[in-house]
C-alpha cells in the first residue's frame, strides 16, 4: 500500500476508535443549528458521518488520480514503443542507404584498380624493353669499365653471332 492510504487509513482507525471509547458522548442529542433551521440529533454521529463522506472522497479522488497516472502511463508507453518503432525504420533505411553507397564506392575502385592494373602492365612491358637496352649498355662495358665503341658492322657482325 501507499503511504497516503496508509495514513487514511490510521486516522480513520483512530477516529472510529475515539467515537467508541466516547460513544455515549456521540450519541447524546442535541440541538443543532443549520443556520436556515435546527434539528434535535446527535452531533457526534453527524461528525462521524461527515468524516465517512470526506474519507470515501478522498479515497475516490485518489482512485481517479490513480487512474489517470496509469492511463498517462500507458499512452506514453504506446508514444514511446512508436518512436522507437519510428527510429529503428528510419536506422534501418539508413543502414541500408549507407550499404548502397559503399557497394557503389567499392565498385567504383574495382574499376580505378582495373585501370590501374592496365597501366601497371604497360609500365611492366615498357620496363622490360627499357631493361633490355641497358643490359645491352652495360654488355658493351669491358672488364676494366672502359665503354667499347661499336660501328654499325660491329653490332650486325655480333648480332649474327
Amino acid at each position: 500500500m501507499k503511504l497516503h492510504t496508509v495514513i487514511l487509513v490510521l486516522v480513520l482507525f483512530l477516529v472510529l476508535l475515539f467515537a467508541g471509547i466516547n460513544w455515549g458522548l456521540f450519541a447524546r442529542q442535541d440541538s443543532i443549528n443549520f443556520i436556515f433551521f435546527s434539528i434535535e440529533a446527535p452531533l457526534g454521529i453527524i461528525m462521524l458521518g461527515a468524516v465517512g463522506v470526506l474519507g470515501i472522497i478522498y479515497l475516490l479522488f485518489i482512485g481517479r488520480l490513480e487512474v489517470s497516472s496509469m492511463m498517462e502511463a500507458r499512452k506514453n508507453s504506446k508514444a514511446l514503443e512508436e518512436a522507437q518503432e519510428l527510429a529503428s525504420s528510419k536506422e534501418k533505411s539508413r543502414i541500408t542507404e549507407l550499404q548502397n553507397v559503399v557497394s557503389g564506392q567499392i565498385e567504383s575502385l574495382g574499376g580505378r584498380f582495373g585501370v590501374l592494373e592496365s597501366r601497371i602492365d604497360g609500365l611492366g612491358d615498357k620496363f622490360s624493353g627499357t631493361e633490355s637496352k641497358v643490359d645491352d649498355i652495360i654488355k658493351r662495358f669491358d672488364e676494366e669499365g672502359v665503354f667499347i665503341v661499336k660501328g654499325p658492322r660491329e653490332e650486325d657482325e655480333n648480332g649474327k653471332e
